[in-house]
């Protein structure tokens, strides 16, 4: 397993952020709104986050993102076929790294069983 998580496994231009937010599905739970776009099941799944400023201090915001890219990107099962744009709540901000892991595949979890 590489341990990069490399451009093709990220969602970098407006483009494709506007394609998800139009055309996608929206998952919601008490820490997270996720946009997810379904697409050919055998490319590897793409991460693109956003957080608002509102969230708190930028050293918070990059922990929750690390933490983010790291679990999707060691659980490519999870996201094989499907970009996902993933907003946290305020909620989220407050959890410790693992409890945001564990919190964040689950929403991943849920999205692989509503595949169709």
């Amino acid at each position: 397993m590489r341990y990069r998580f490399g451009r093709a496994r990220r969602l970098r231009t407006h483009a494709d952020f506007q394609k998800i937010y139009q055309q996608g599905q929206l998952y919601r739970d008490d820490y997270w709104r996720v946009f997810y776009l379904r697409k050919d099941p055998s490319k590897p799944g793409r991460l693109g986050l956003s957080l608002s400023k509102k969230l708190g201090k930028a050293h918070e915001r990059n922990r929750v993102k690390r933490v983010l890219r790291e679990a999707f990107r060691l659980h490519p099962e999870l996201t094989l076929g499907v970009d996902v744009i993933v907003q946290p709540k305020a909620d989220a901000m407050q959890l410790e790294n693992a409890q945001l892991r564990e919190r964040f595949l689950q929403a991943l979890r849920a999205l692989a069983c509503k595949q169709p």
